[in-house]
């Protein structure tokens, strides 16, 4: 394919400083996401990949950045010296195939911009470079789209809404849901990616409730609980696509990006009901539960430290240090529930989909 004079694909990378087992395996599958995705996009046509990275990658060519230096002030300061289409992409997309991006360097190049999300991006694309100095000082890319979106004279336009387009690597629950599809053969991963997964056996025992949870879908007879920031066209999807009746607590969309205090209903029920009460609440609401976690735990005020996020996604109770947290954590052992973040029940919702029918049909 001929590259287009001027096109761009940046990357940003900076791993989590916590140096656990859980936040390990999720910087290590960044990695593996930001060599995939930067060879996907060679091969879309893209005629320069820039990744600016903390620290050195073996296989890559980064722009060494300062740990200190604000994400938005990083791709601002690119965006200064812009002179064609470019698209941004975090640390990388993991499903994103090399198509996926064509048909983005497609629609930058015909003057239009396009994200994946428009009030939570993880990925935008746009027709000049200099569009993205609006971001300068943001500590997150959360709000890059909304910022462009609100330039003068742009037209923008949301890409696809898929697994592939929406699944993001943020959290354990995140590879957990990779390895699970990558198991069933239902999204293509890169090379990088694949390898790494195979090798994180730390994985194996969520893959196994993830399983569990995701079979729910395929069956009429079942019922799924699906709590956390879930858009309204993810809903549909889900309510359309399984066989299991679906329960769906939607709150706190945009959770980062608002200034308010987070207001959770599962939040209201555990300060009323008490741990003990509240589990036993959960397990009535469903025979398995997708749970984006970080909702409630804003509303009953748990300020957990990474750590004992990701240690909570994965079940390692005896990593947690919060007590309130750690003590949920092993009461809901033995159902099948899985905790995650925002990705877990937006791409990671629609990646379990597919993920269930093509387990389904392979089983017959």
């Amino acid at each position: 394919m001929t590259a287009p004079q001027g096109s761009e694909f940046w990357l940003c990378y900076k791993p989590f400083a916590e140096c656990d087992v859980p936040v390990t395996l999720v910087n290590r599958g960044r990695a593996a996401v930001l060599k995939d995705t930067a060879q996907r996009a060679r091969e879309a046509g893209f005629a320069r990949v820039r990744v600016f990275s903390t620290e050195d990658i073996d296989g890559l060519t980064v722009e060494r950045t300062a740990s200190r230096q604000l994400i938005g002030s990083i791709v601002a300061a690119a965006a200064r010296e812009s002179a064609g289409p470019v698209c941004y992409a975090g640390s990388g997309m993991p499903a994103m195939m090399v198509d996926d991006w064509a048909a983005v360097l497609r629609t930058i190049e015909a003057g239009v911009a396009t994200t994946n999300r428009m009030f939570s991006c993880d990925w935008i694309g746009v027709p000049h470079g200099r569009l993205l100095t609006a971001v300068r000082g943001q500590r997150a890319d959360n709000r890059f789209a909304q910022l462009v979106r609100d330039q003068p004279d742009i037209t923008m336009q949301s890409f696809p809404r898929s697994a592939k387009s929406l699944l993001d690597l943020d959290t354990p629950a995140d590879l957990v849901v990779l390895k699970t599809a990558m198991r069933a053969g239902s999204l293509v991963l890169g090379d990088a990616l694949e390898a790494e997964l195979a090798g994180q056996r730390e994985l194996d025992e969520q893959v196994r409730r993830a399983i569990r949870v995701f079979d729910t879908m395929t069956r009429p007879t079942k019922q799924l609980f699906v709590s956390g920031r879930v858009s309204g066209a993810d809903w549909a999807q889900l309510d359309r696509d399984t066989s299991c009746r679906v329960r769906v607590l939607s709150e706190e969309r945009g959770l980062r990006t608002r200034r308010e205090p987070a207001q959770s209903l599962l939040g209201a029920l555990y300060r009323e009901a008490g741990p003990d009460q509240f589990v036993e609440a959960l397990s009535s609401m469903g025979d398995a539960m997708i749970w984006d976690t970080r909702p409630f735990l804003a509303h009953i005020g748990c300020e957990v430290t990474r750590a004992d996020r990701f240690a909570a996604d994965l079940g390692f109770w005896t990593d947690i240090e919060s007590r309130a947290l750690r003590e949920l954590v092993i009461a809901l052992h033995d159902m099948p529930v899985l905790l995650g973040g925002h990705s877990l029940v937006s791409g990671g919702l629609l990646a379990a989909i597919d993920a269930a029918w093509t387990r389904r049909e392979s089983l017959g």
